[in-house]
């Protein structure tokens, strides 16, 4: 009976059983050369999602840029064009209430000034601001409030927040930043209209301390919660909910010393009427972090956590792993970390210290780097790099409503090669069941929660013309994301052959999109 279920599961992977329902249920197409930009795709959740590229084409001396739209159905409901200024490069974007926001820089220089393009997607009316800069300001994160944005960044190395009013024209910095040896972790938009800002103080080295505040869309501090951490304990990472649940959390990852590896995950629920611990758990006592490791090392691994519990140890157990996103359910939250051998130049500490590169050193094309920004912070752990990363290991921890683990799940990602640390895995949380899934060239690979149970499946991209095969599929620039409810979308570049035409004809390039659902 072992045997049997052992060969199952192998052929789960290789063969693409299909033991519970996913279905691509559309695919958009667009030509596309090998001299094209490639898209930045952002979504718009069930307004569908929206496609920008530079087209590098030229009128009156300025450059078009396109912006399409398209539905849930993945078919185009509008396109056009924009001329924009040749100085003027994409920087970030964001989308709300029904507003695609569009951040572009003039030239390269920190201290150049900003310009923001607001597109209506239901009347395709175009904004245009202005955001001067008064100094010069290294920007990392960006995000839109309700008719205001958001940048957040570093002056002279201390952390900064500057709010441009787009009904008046006007740009204010927030106070109660500048602050030496200081990170800013997080800078998150809220559902209530309001923003979080994570900040890890650094300048007491007796005391550090994790601290939380929230702001109204004027800049008007809400709400402030200050949180000391041991000494022995260091945090790298962390990201905030936004206020779907009555709850605030904060999550990341943390490690022992000075190590620039992670040795687990912390959760904290805000409170500043009273001072709160931070909840350390250690990779070790995850049930499927370490799934990406031999059983025997696991297995060692998980013993030595139980140990240095039993003796109020610090685990010795360390790895890169950076969390991604952070997701509020009804009961409790979703946190998604994965797990990467870096380069061996590559810095985890992407601000703190030498606090760059800012946004502008990232170019749109050739890889997306606006993909693993579900929060408009793009670039917190996005650095181009020589050499390619590897993602290993993708790993989903269930919180309940008081940010204690309550299950988890681990997927391994096959060491696929990244040129930046980039969100390589998506999730669905959906009706109380779980889809984790990875895109691996021609090919989805899934993990989904049944019960107790789990499944895995492996499903193949379907075509819409059933003479054409798949030529070559693009290794960069290939997503999967999580778009609305059980709805994921893939997006990618490939390669196709008519197999009615001679060997010697030449394929057609597409830029494609799939919509999967999980049932």
């Amino acid at each position: 009976m072992m045997l049997k279920r052992l060969f199952l599961l192998i052929s789960i992977w290789f063969c693409s059983v299909k033991l519970f329902s996913q279905v691509q249920t559309a695919r958009f197409e667009r030509e596309h050369k090998n001299s094209d930009n490639d898209y930045v795709v952002i979504s718009l959740q069930q307004e569908g999602l929206a496609l920008i590229r530079d087209k590098d084409k030229f009128k009156e001396g300025k450059k078009l840029w396109e912006v399409i739209r398209i539905d849930t159905t993945l078919h185009e409901v509008w396109m056009q064009e924009m001329e924009i200024e040749n100085r003027l490069r994409l920087v970030g974007y964001d989308y709300r209430d029904n507003q695609i926001y569009l951040l572009f820089r003039e030239g390269d220089h920190e201290a150049s000034n900003l310009t923001l393009f607001t597109i209506h997607t239901q009347t395709q009316v175009v904004g245009r601001y202005s955001i001067k800069q008064e100094i010069t300001f290294k920007i990392t994160h960006f995000s839109a409030l309700d008719k205001v944005a958001v940048l957040g960044g570093y002056v002279s190395n201390e952390p900064a927040i500057l709010l441009h009013d787009l009904h008046a024209e006007k740009t204010k910095l927030v106070p109660g930043f500048f602050v030496s040896n200081a990170e800013l972790l997080d800078l998150r938009v809220n559902t209530n209209n309001t923003f979080n800002a994570l900040i890890m103080d650094r300048s007491n080295k007796q005391q550090k301390k994790l601290i939380l505040k929230t702001f109204d869309a004027t800049g008007a501090l809400l709400l402030e919660d200050e949180m000391e951490i041991e000494n022995d304990y260091t945090i790298l990472s962390g990201i905030t909910s936004t206020l779907i649940n009555d709850e605030l959390l904060v999550a990341g990852t943390w490690t022992v010393g000075n190590s620039k590896q992670a040795s687990g995950i912390f959760t904290t629920l805000i409170d500043p009427f009273s001072q709160q611990a931070l909840n350390f758990i250690d990779f070790g006592r995850l049930n499927h972090f370490l799934d990406y490791l031999s059983p025997k090392r696991a297995s060692k691994i998980k013993s030595r956590s139980v140990e240095a519990a039993r003796t109020g140890t610090k685990p010795d157990f360390k790895t890169y792993a950076v969390p991604m996103r952070l997701e509020e359910q009804a009961g409790g939250f979703c946190l998604l970390v994965e797990v990467y051998q870096p380069a061996t130049n590559f810095s985890p500490y992407p601000y703190y210290g030498n606090f760059g590169p800012p946004m502008y050193a990232y170019s749109p094309y050739g890889y997306n780097p606006f993909m693993n920004r579900y929060y408009n912070s793009p670039y917190q752990y996005n650095q181009p790099v020589p050499a390619d990363s590897k993602m290993l290991h993708t790993s989903l921890t269930i919180l309940d409503a008081g940010g204690k683990p309550r299950r988890d799940f681990g997927l391994k990602l096959g060491e696929l090669k990244t040129s930046s640390l980039e969100q390589t895995s998506d999730f669905i949380f959906y009706k109380n069941e779980v889809a984790l899934a990875f895109k691996k060239e021609k090919e989805i690979r899934l993990l989904k929660s049944l019960g107790d149970e789990v499944e895995l499946d492996t499903v193949a991209t379907q075509l819409n013309n059933p003479t054409e095969t798949i030529r070559h599929e693009s290794t960069t620039a290939s997503y999967i994301r999580n778009w609305y409810k059980n709805v994921f979308y893939v997006s990618g570049y490939q390669t196709l052959r008519d197999t009615t035409k001679g060997a010697l004809e030449a394929g057609r390039q597409v830029f494609y999109i799939h919509k999967v659902e999980i049932r």
